[in-house]
């Protein structure tokens, strides 16, 4: 099990189990402080269990506690929704499909047996609604839907195993290849080699920082016997959509094809709305951040979730690197056929040469690195990738000692202008 695919497997259940909580609230399926202390419980673990100094020293114990977490709250939250029949045992099968796919077949056939178990310790103490036989066959059907996925898992695997070893080709030796002679002359360096997985962890810092306040938040309300803000639980699914499409998207330019065909649309404002009222909520005690819009909407042809990735970039950028006291102000308005967003900052701002380099892959200025924030160099060049696969520009003025400004044009939607 690599960390990468470990990473994966807790974003993805925590994910959903906190968008099944946050319905079940909503719907008031049951105790909504016992349901948010559950939501709180999965996001606590997932923050806790995927922080390399914990997972390093749990070892090989790190996945079964993960799992044997998920079964506890998944199962706690079953006997407060309708038992065998909640809208949470949905989660049994794909819990499967995530054990087999990011952990292997044995975790996949532990959630399976535990599932069938569970489901039989909720029939046995009650947790069913008594209607009668009406209700045999939805319980039955929901005891066995996760063993019956993994039975259907191993056929395929088996048969495709079965299908790659006939169709392999004999293996013929061939001679080592000649080794080149040694050339005088020093061979270029070349740009830094794409760390996909140091990518995709970037970006995830960003919504992780955001749910762990919208949770505590929601904690709070609960502590106090109130329902959850709407805004928050509507902003922290959006954290959660963030991340799980992080989980699966590396690149822009590793997306789909049919992706790219359809008509992505989004608007500025209500993504740069929200993304400065989540950082206030993140920073606001430590540097004032202000958002001014021209318009009250400002529709773009872009693809909103890469849209965020990118101004979330720029913002951890103008945020990291902005002393205490200092300011970060967003403004958005139209220039034309485009809409433009800058990011304007106070902080420690680049020399000339730097700010050459400043979209290079894995490339931090000196002042960066002397300030000891941490940091790998990637948000820039990624976010300059993100832009420009969705016909976007992006380009910095900067002075050191004086802050920085970043400036994105971004076409606006046919007809919107």
């Amino acid at each position: 099990m690599t960390g990468r695919s470990f990473t994966a497997h807790r974003a993805a259940a925590a994910g959903l189990f906190t968008l099944f909580s946050l319905i079940a609230i909503a719907l008031g399926l049951g105790d909504a402080r016992l349901l948010a202390l559950a939501l709180g419980g999965a996001l606590g673990s997932f923050l806790l269990l995927t922080r390399d100094a914990v997972r390093d020293s749990l070892g090989p114990f790190a996945a079964p506690l993960a799992v044997v977490t998920d079964l506890a709250l998944l199962f706690c939250a079953m006997s407060v929704t309708g038992g065998v029949l909640s809208p949470y045992a949905l989660l049994l099968p794909t819990g499967v499909a995530l054990s087999w796919h990011c952990e292997g077949k044995a975790a996949a056939r532990f959630f399976a047996v535990s599932s069938l178990l569970g489901c039989a310790a909720l029939v046995t103490l009650g947790r069913i609604p008594t209607a009668g036989a009406a209700q045999l066959f939805p319980i039955v059907g929901v005891a066995l839907a996760a063993p019956a996925l993994l039975v259907a898992l191993e056929i395929a695997s088996s048969a495709g195993a079965s299908d790659e070893a006939a169709a392999a080709p004999l293996s013929v030796p061939t001679a080592a290849p000649p080794v080149a002679a040694p050339s005088r002359l020093a061979a270029a360096p070349g740009p830094a080699p794409r760390d996909r997985e140091a990518e995709i962890l970037h970006d995830l810092r960003s919504p992780l920082s955001v749910i762990r306040v919208y949770t505590d938040l929601i904690q709070e309300s609960a502590r106090r016997g109130e329902l959850p803000n709407p805004d928050y639980l509507g902003n922290l699914a959006r954290e959660i959509e963030l991340a799980e499409r992080l989980v699966g998207v590396a690149s822009p330019a590793e997306e789909p094809i049919e992706r790219l065909e359809k008509p992505l649309n989004a608007d500025l404002v209500e993504i740069l709305g929200s993304l400065a009222t989540a950082y206030r909520l993140a920073h606001g005690g430590r540097i004032r951040i202000e958002f001014i819009a021209e318009r009250p909407q400002l529709p773009v042809a872009s693809d909103p979730v890469a849209l965020q990735r990118a101004f979330r970039n720029v913002l951890d950028n103008a945020i990291k690197y902005t002393p205490d006291g200092g300011e970060v102000r967003i403004r958005a308005g139209a220039a034309g056929p485009q809409a433009f967003v800058v990011v304007k900052d106070t902080g420690m701002g680049m020399s000339p040469a730097e700010r050459e380099r400043a979209f290079d892959y894995a490339f931090r200025g000196a002042g960066a690195v002397a300030s000891g924030t941490r940091g790998k160099g990637l948000g820039l060049a990624v976010t300059k990738e993100i832009l420009e696969s969705n016909g976007g520009k992006i380009s910095l003025s900067s002075e050191a000692g004086y802050g920085s400004e970043v400036t994105i044009l971004l076409p606006f939607q046919r007809g919107a202008r």
